[in-house]
């Protein structure tokens, strides 16, 4: 297809008053939705916030998408054609709000209150900057903080937010780059909101979580990347040292190295292809658009310099870089470690939940297929050279079609053993240039079907498509029970009770949670420097099955406690179907001998437990209970079980308790039956 071809997207369509009152009817139902979400804040936990959420806000979004898609396919150039993109993207981003429209009070439990005391740290001092190994995240959250005067819980899910609101601008900016076909660009800004990146095997939403959000950020890397290879020569000629694209894209690449290193460290593989295929071009084809192009070759050895300089000598980098290679050695050695071992041990509890395997591959990745197929056939048209186009586009789309070829082996390495969580992670980058590609593909398929079939039909066909794709990929942004998680939410109900047991309970307490423990509420409440014990709880080999917690005396402490939040039920009973406690397990719990109630604040239930080994166990009424103790979740102690923490974990039906006055009385909680307690950052 030549550049003077034009798309079914762009050719001109009768105008008429009805698309432009389709479009005030549009923004009138978007910000009506809004406003109903709005006045219905949470007031409790919620499993589902896709539930939770009042009808009257998936009306008028609803209306806001379908009018925001059919106006922007519809209509030709110009700023009807914008206003309807910019009202499906509006639709789309305010369902990424949803969390702060509801008034949520925090969004993440488990490395999400990590992340929110590494934040607090920084604010009060007790760490500096470079002794944070992501900073990026938790600067941005202090910036917006200081801008607005929101709380931190706040304002980090806010900066959470302006990552996928730039991941949303910049994807149909870099298809725009590319191609230089408007077409294109637009239906880039519909792809664009499918958000494919997120899978919450390795990539998470809305949780404050690093990996995620620089992959949600790759595209603006992505674009300067491409401004600086076919930018002229003459725009980089300067009197200073580097010129401004030089400039803004060494400060971009700076901010992906704090953002988080793992990302910066697979675009360097991406980046050593591109300055292959550069050099090999160069050599060979000198009078290609290739060889014409700015050399890769500075800004590669500026990011792998910036990388080494941050990351070398730090003990998150070197136990990462470790545990790959321990279990790489060990399944090329013919050792116990198989291909995706961490997931392929989740079916059973994931089948006893009601779902499979295959059922959730599919919800979670059933579209990135369709846009991965569709890069793969673009792939193969520009490495058999068949792709005619400008020349910049087919030079572009042989950079990322080589940069894919070398990638996904390279994150094929990390599907092994407890690892494989990092493949995953891996996958969210590739979607991100497969959602560039694919669109690229899409728009000369539909532009060539245009040729010969009636372009109305055309339209209406791509309509159905992308909205029905919306719908599904819009269904899979949050954990839900659709998706067998349970929303991540933190109520602030459940920080204060966490707050009274950790005044009250005294400094040689033990405190036990159901699948998992507080230590990870504790580093939320006062900050994880302050909580250098907590580690040591972490991984901790002393465990106690939550079933028979009253018949087993704590080693170091003869005064017990159990919380159990409103989240531990809903997710028991809601999500997981009650496979391990049922509700009538929770009921007879405050009636059990030796087991009181001594606080309960409408969100967290706390209890005390006797020191007797003949008080009764707390049984799930529908059946036998598994009452043999185990390993501490992602333990690293010798025979313990490792969890990767992707959607449903491996360890066993544990918790451990907390011994040290310094961690403010943090348990450590497993999880048992196989369900997510912990993601990694």
């Amino acid at each position: 297809m030549t550049s003077t071809q034009m798309s079914t997207l762009t050719k001109a369509v009768p105008r008429n008053r009805g698309r432009k009152l389709a479009l005030v009817v549009g923004y009138l139902a978007l910000a009506g939705g809004v406003l109903f979400a709005y006045d219905e804040p949470t007031t409790g936990y919620e499993v589902s916030i896709y539930g939770a959420t009042p009808w009257g806000f998936w009306l008028g979004v609803g209306i806001a998408l379908l009018v925001g898609v059919v106006v922007t396919l519809y209509v030709s150039e110009g700023y009807v054609n914008l206003a309807g993109l910019f009202l499906a993207g509006g639709s789309v981003i305010s369902i990424a709000a949803l969390p702060l429209i509801r008034s949520y009070y925090y969004y993440g439990s488990a490395d999400g209150m990590t992340h929110l005391g590494w934040t607090k740290d920084l604010y009060n001092g007790s760490m500096s900057i470079f002794g944070d190994f992501y900073p990026g995240v938790h600067t941005v959250g202090l910036f917006v903080s200081g801008v607005l005067g929101t709380p931190i819980t706040r304002s980090l899910l806010v900066g959470v937010l302006l990552f996928v609101v730039a991941y949303v601008v910049f994807i149909p900016l870099c298809i725009r780059s590319m191609t230089s076909h408007r077409g294109a660009m637009v239906l880039g800004g519909l792809t664009g909101l499918l958000i494919l990146p997120i899978n919450h095997f390795g990539t998470n939403y809305m949780t404050p979580h690093p990996i995620s959000d620089t992959i949600l950020l790759t595209p603006v890397v992505l674009y300067l990347l491409i401004n600086y290879l076919t930018s002229p020569t003459d725009v980089f000629e300067t009197q200073l040292p580097v010129s401004a694209a030089g400039g803004a894209f060494a400060l971009i690449l700076s901010a992906l190295v704090l953002y988080h290193p793992q990302q910066a460290a697979n675009l360097i593989i991406l980046f050593i292809t591109i300055s292959g295929v550069q050099f090999v071009y160069r050599t060979v084809r000198p009078n290609s658009r290739i060889a014409e192009h700015k050399p890769l070759y500075a800004p590669t050895v500026y990011l792998i310099g910036a990388s080494m300089l941050w990351s070398l000598g730090r003990s998150r980098f070197e136990g990462s870089v470790n545990a790959v290679l321990r279990e790489l050695f060990s399944f090329l050695s013919g050792g116990s470690t198989n291909l995706g071992s961490t997931t392929a041990s989740q079916g059973s509890s994931l089948t006893q939940a009601g779902g499979s395997i295959p059922e959730l591959f599919l919800k979670l990745f059933g579209v990135s297929m369709v846009f991965a197929a569709l890069a793969g056939l673009l792939m193969l048209t520009s490495l058999f050279g068949r792709l005619r186009d400008a020349p910049d586009t087919s030079a572009l789309v042989k950079y990322f079609t080589i940069g894919l070829v070398v990638l996904i082996p390279y994150s094929l390495v990390f599907y092994i053993g407890s690892v494989s969580e990092l493949f995953f992670r891996n996958v969210g980058l590739i979607m991100v240039i497969a959602t560039i590609l694919g669109t690229i593909a899409l728009y000369r398929y539909i532009t060539g079907l245009s040729e010969v079939v009636p372009g109305g039909g055309v339209r209406a066909v791509t309509v159905v498509v992308i909205v029905v794709m919306l719908v599904l990929s819009i269904a899979v942004i949050f954990p839900s029970p659709y998706l067998f998680i349970p929303n991540d939410q933190v109520t602030e109900g459940r920080i204060d009770g966490y707050d009274y047991t950790f005044s009250h309970t005294g400094p040689n307490a033990s405190v036990y949670g159901v699948r998992e423990g507080p230590w990870r509420v504790s580093h939320g409440l006062y900050g994880v420097e302050a909580n250098e014990e907590a580690d040591e709880i972490r991984y901790s080999g002393s465990t106690i099955n939550i079933t028979n917690a009253t018949t087993v005396t704590t080693p170091t402490s003869d005064v017990r406690y159990l919380a159990v939040t409103g989240a531990a039920r809903e997710r028991e009973i809601e999500v997981y179907n009650g496979i391990r406690y049922n509700e009538t397990a929770f009921e007879r719990l405050e009636g059990t001998p030796g087991v009181s109630l001594v606080m309960s604040n409408g969100e967290l239930d706390l209890y005390r437990l006797a020191n007797s080994t003949d008080s009764p166990a707390v049984t799930n009424a529908t059946g036998p209970t598994n009452t043999t103790a185990g390993p501490a979740a992602n333990g690293t102690t010798s025979g313990a079980n490792a969890t990767n923490g992707s959607v449903f974990g491996n360890a066993s039906a544990s918790v451990a308790p907390s011994t040290s006055p310094a961690v403010r009385s943090v348990g450590l909680g497993t999880d048992p039956g196989g369900f997510p307690a912990d993601r990694g950052s």
